[in-house]
């Protein structure tokens, strides 16, 4: 049987990271020979996994179908996932040859020689669908995206997601995330990534959630040489336990990354988010109270429909307080069929650009100020990178690390911050 090539590009979180791992695993069990460089032309399949969080996404999306196509109009070009759920139309008006849905691109091995569209936009309600876990890392051997969760509950005005994954919770056995942490774990790679639809869901319906799965990981592994990281939370799942498990344990990383989107109550209301104004502040505080250098990164939206500049000054005003580790920013896309779109006092695009421009100034201020209360201090990095005499990775802050010096890849090393620089810190090995 001839191998065959096919470069796999994914967009969107870091759930479809994980899940185009798994795509790629099925098609290399049938003689397939699977990159994931977006830079790979000899292949003669292209996979897209999709994504259509915003408009930008899915023209970028699109954009990549035609200049495929626009090259070499024999590739065969396959869009996978949650894009295909929303807007079969616009992919094979872009030139896409094969179309799948979220539950089948994870039986990619038996649509792969086909052409056409094939989505079951609402498979959830359907059947017992499982999450699929791959058995290797996506992209990095020191780094492997597990997902442990699927759907959610919110029903928030602006997502669509919610049509392409479904409001069905979906959650993998605590056995299993065990029987594959232990797998990896014996593979060598050190850090696991926790990943989902809404991780906060995790569990729902048990008597198991994702605070019990912290404290049982903790308990079993606090003496080795591995960090799990927990990818998005919802701020209202967080109280002061988790902060403080997270903060005292060896193995998790002192870090958070919310999906805060705003913080004036007007807008928190309208985007149908269970937290207020207030509470965003107590948490901060709490937060900041038991670690003053606790990571804490987010995504944020500008220019929801009726942000008022009232509106939008409490949210950079929150920005002149709290020191973010990053910050995620979007201008607000309307997205089709979601309430959000219907709603009156839609943004003009001019005013949220100057807004998002004015945001983005004071992000970069508040991660500026993280960064420099970061000199001097000690952290744990992981080398994933080495490139002559220069090392990168990530410490336990999640915040990257330029170090100049050799170093051993897929190893810890104890580092002092010595500066910072647009992308992280500079440090040194102790």
């Amino acid at each position: 049987m001839s191998i065959k090539k096919i470069n796999i590009i994914t967009f969107g979180c870091k759930l479809n990271q994980a899940e185009s791992e798994f795509i790629g695993e099925k098609l290399e069990h049938i003689n397939f020979d699977v990159s994931y460089d977006k830079k790979d032309s000899n292949s003669g399949y292209v996979l897209i996994n999709s994504c259509t969080v915003t408009s930008e996404a899915e023209r970028k999306i699109k954009q990549l179908i035609r200049g495929i196509k626009r090259k070499n109009k024999n590739k065969k070009v396959i869009v996978v996932g949650c894009y295909s759920h929303t807007n079969v139309e616009a992919l094979k008006n872009a030139g896409a040859d094969l179309i799948l849905g979220n539950l089948e691109k994870k039986y990619i091995d038996k649509y792969i020689d086909k052409t056409g569209i094939f989505v079951d936009k609402i498979y959830w309600n359907k059947l017992e669908e499982k999450v699929f876990i791959p058995s290797k890392p996506y992209s990095s051997y020191s780094r492997y995206f597990l997902p442990i969760e699927e759907g959610c509950l919110e029903f928030c005005s602006y997502c669509r997601i919610i049509f392409a994954r479904g409001n069905k919770i979906r959650s993998v056995d605590k056995e299993d995330i065990f029987k594959k942490v232990n797998e990896i774990y014996k593979e060598g790679i050190k850090e696991i990534v926790f990943t989902g639809i809404n991780l906060s869901y995790f569990g729902y319906s048990t008597d198991y959630n994702l605070k019990k799965l912290i404290y049982d990981l903790n308990e079993k592994y606090n003496n080795e040489e591995i960090r799990f990281r927990i990818s998005s939370l919802y701020p209202d799942f967080i109280d002061e336990e988790i902060i403080r498990i997270l903060n005292e344990s060896p193995i998790f990383e002192k870090h958070i990354h919310l999906s805060l989107q705003h913080v004036s109550d007007n807008i928190l209301r309208n985007m149908g988010r269970k937290y207020t104004e207030k509470y965003l502040y107590n948490l901060f505080d709490m937060i900041y109270s038991i670690n003053s250098s606790f990571s804490v990164s987010a995504d944020l939206i500008v220019g929801f429909p009726g942000e008022s500049e009232k509106d939008f000054q409490k949210l950079i005003s929150f920005l002149n307080i709290y020191n973010f580790s990053r910050v995620h920013a979007f201008r607000y896309s309307n997205r089709p069929n979601t309430k959000a779109s219907r709603m009156k006092n839609q943004i003009p695009g001019n005013i949220k650009k100057e807004r998002m421009k004015e945001l983005q100034k004071h992000i970069n201020i508040s991660t500026n100020r993280y960064l420099n209360e970061l000199k001097g201090k000690n952290t744990k990095v992981l080398i994933e990178k080495v490139n002559k005499n220069e090392s990168f990775g990530y410490d336990e802050y999640y915040i990257y690390h330029k170090i100049e010096k050799n170093l051993i890849n897929n190893a810890f090393y104890n580092v002092k911050v010595n500066n910072i620089e647009n992308t992280g810190v500079i440090s040194y090995v102790l």
